[in-house]
């Protein structure tokens, strides 16, 4: 394909009826040629579109099941060779080898099926009648690019998409029936999946319900920056957008920042178990958590004032008699002084200073020269004194970091296990992902305000690992955060210095602690994320 071709998009929205194989065929069919008309050239379908969704068991699902290739790719092939286009179609399949029956999307173009996919991260309906996909994630090339697909619940966890990127694709498209009250604007979550991996996204949802099940609608094509391209929030109808090939390579200078040999923790499933079996349980207390959005502007003497200040103004507020408190910092640069190390040990000095007046945690970081690089350290004191520290493990955008000597840091308090993150380790999802397999709680961000990642991004990082989400932001860039899905929710304001404060009691954390998303991972599929030849 020449690079300076744009390819259109489009992604269907469908109401299939439920066991009406026939007419929900002869529907699409109708919508499919609509789209390719409007020079659609690949053109993507709901999950399930041709037999509904919700079936209780194999015998119910059993006479919509088809083959691959089968009836529906000889009816729709007739299309992608009329129109020269490529269709994506979500539905059951049976493998006539085995008399198994997956939950599949299948690739149809001119010559006939060009790949194959079946959904390896199963919702709930699935496993009633359908067993888990076993030929992981692939990708195909085409004529108009490299396309994977991906199915609905398949979106709720980064490794399918980033393995996908890894593997070359350029498209993901992407059958769903994604479920909930609403979805206005689309899901924010696939935005996140193409924006993490300067990827094209085409979902294809469906709307309407089903035997009590709401789907949302809020089909779109999103950009590799996570924008929306078009959409549509209810009936039947074609979205339109296009793949640009990237004049800047956004996604290769995603996969050439990350460091695969600081995550081998990410093929580990240690949720398999109750905490408790694989790692001792901590007693469940509630503390406040503070994220300080404060101006890092002036001199080290001059911030450290302003931190006492406010701090002895946040503090004061106690008004629940909280036991256990946490402060987070942004970051500091130091490099600007000749002795950085002494820099570091007298601000690092002065912090303990400070936690051990009010007997609290405080959680900061500096960037300082390590064999003349500028690596952001993030650090974690007590009363007691420093507690734990780790130098960035990414390169980031300004060129600092890419040390990571000791990798990741998690470490335990009395109330809760804290990972750590400085603003440059906060732009990957690995690395959530990894401090919350080591069992955080909470994740802690130290950031300086220069990173490309918002707030809406850490929100759905926080949810999706169950963890905590603290971040500290200068006042100048804003920002800061402090989210438990569904509990607290509390962000700062650009050019605004405050300090945001949560209490988190037992009741709040119970939820996330129990690990209901990362107990349903599937490590097995993982291995490509530690793979590097470059690294």
């Amino acid at each position: 394909m020449n690079r300076l071709e744009s390819v259109k998009v489009a992604a269907v929205q469908f109401e299939s009826r439920l066991g009406d194989l026939d007419g929900n065929r002869r529907r699409m069919l109708v919508l499919a040629e609509e789209a390719a008309e409007n020079g659609a050239k690949l053109i993507v379908f709901p999950e399930m579109a041709t037999s509904g969704y919700i079936f209780e068991n194999r015998r119910e699902i059993a006479p919509y099941a088809e083959p691959i290739p089968g009836p529906t790719t000889e009816l729709f092939q007739a299309v992608a060779e009329k129109y020269s286009c490529y269709v994506v179609i979500g539905l059951p399949e049976v493998d006539p080898s085995t008399d198994i029956f997956y939950n599949s999307a299948v690739l149809i173009g001119p010559e006939g099926v060009a790949g194959r996919y079946r959904k390896t991260h199963l919702f709930a309906a699935d496993p009633r009648w359908a067993r888990e996909g076993n030929e992981g994630i692939p990708v195909f090339s085409t004529k108009i690019g490299r396309i994977a697909m991906l199915i609905c619940m398949d979106a709720m966890y980064f490794e399918p998409a980033r393995i996908a990127a890894l593997k070359g694709a350029d498209i993901i498209a992407f059958p769903t029936n994604w479920v909930g009250e609403k979805n206005n604007p689309p899901s924010k979550t696939w935005a996140l999946r193409a924006k993490e991996n300067g990827l094209c996204w085409a979902a294809a949802n469906r709307w309407g319900q089903e035997r009590g099940a709401q789907f949302t609608g809020g089909s779109a094509v999103i950009g590799s920056e996570g924008e929306v391209q078009d959409w549509k929030l209810s009936g039947d109808g074609i979205v339109y957008g296009k793949y640009q090939p990237s004049y800047n390579n956004r996604k290769e200078r995603i996969l050439e920042f990350r460091k695969p040999s600081a995550y081998h923790d990410l093929l580990l499933h240690p949720y398999l178990w109750k905490e408790g079996a694989t790692r001792p349980t901590l007693p469940q207390a509630s503390f406040e958590v503070c994220a300080a959005q404060l101006s890092t502007r002036g001199t080290l003497e001059q911030w450290l004032s302003n931190v006492s200040k406010w701090l002895e103004l946040e503090l004061q507020k106690n008004e629940e008699n909280v036991k256990h408190r946490m402060i987070i910092l942004p970051e500091m640069d130091i490099t600007g002084t000749e002795e950085t190390e002494a820099g570091l040990e007298f601000y690092q000095h002065s912090l303990h200073s400070i936690a051990s007046k009010y007997g609290i945690y405080i959680v900061a970081s500096v960037s300082k020269n390590i064999d003349g690089n500028r690596v952001p350290t993030a650090f974690l004191l007590g009363s007691e004194g420093c507690i734990g520290t780790y130098e960035q493990v990414h390169r980031d955008g300004l060129g600092r970091g890419g040390y990571g000597r000791s990798g990741f840091c998690t470490l335990e308090l009395p109330f809760a296990r804290i990972g750590l993150l400085t603003g440059g380790d906060a732009e990957f999802p690995e690395s959530y992902r990894i401090l919350a397999k080591q069992g955080a709680d909470l994740i802690a961000v130290s950031a300086g305000g220069t990173e490309s990642y918002q707030s809406w991004m850490q929100r759905i990082w926080a949810h999706e690992n169950d963890v905590i989400m603290a971040v500290a932001e200068p006042s100048e860039s804003g920002g800061s955060l402090i989210f438990l899905h569904r509990q607290l929710d509390l962000e700062g304001q650009p050019d605004r210095e405050e300090v945001l404060r949560g209490i988190l009691s037992p009741e709040m954390t119970s939820i996330a602690r129990s690990r209901p998303f990362l107990r349903r991972l599937k490590n097995d599929l993982y291995d490509l994320l530690v793979q590097n030849k470059n690294d």
